[in-house]
């Protein structure tokens, strides 16, 4: 299974994803910071991100960029209260999927498997030139 790091300053949110993705087997990290993750990333502890961008701080395209240097095949799924405002740079980012708040597990589950995948996946073979859009699964239910 996969290993997966969350990072969010809504710790119950953060904590909640991470409880799911343990029970579906995967390794899940939480961290409230976006230097926490990008050291992470560095280190190549993790096969996939949950990016609050909509946190205090360092977060954004700042946050995603870096990420990008750092670990440029490493999915980053993006959580938001308005995603619709990603979806305009999430071409550019090549999210793997822009989640909104406050996202279902289910929901969060899905895109993780799709966001794993191979076949569905161009950052995984390494082929992404950062055109395809992301998807947006709309959910409301906590």
């Amino acid at each position: 299974m996969a290993r997966v790091m969350i990072c969010d300053d809504d710790r119950e949110t953060a904590e909640r994803l991470a409880s799911a993705l343990r029970a579906a087997g995967h390794e899940a990290e939480t961290c409230r910071h976006t230097m926490d993750v990008l050291r992470a990333a560095a280190a190549g502890s993790f096969d996939l991100v949950a990016l609050g961008l909509d946190m205090a701080g360092f977060g954004r395209a700042g946050a995603v960029e870096a990420l990008r240097e750092i670990a440029p095949r490493v999915p980053v799924i993006a959580l938001h209260e308005r995603p619709v405002e990603l979806m305009r740079a999430a071409a550019q980012h090549g999210f793997a999927a822009v989640l909104p708040r406050s996202v279902e597990a289910k929901s969060f589950l899905y895109a993780v498997a799709v966001a794993l995948s191979a076949d569905s996946n161009p950052r995984a073979r390494g082929r992404n030139n950062g055109n395809a859009p992301a998807p947006v699964l709309k959910t409301n239910v906590g």
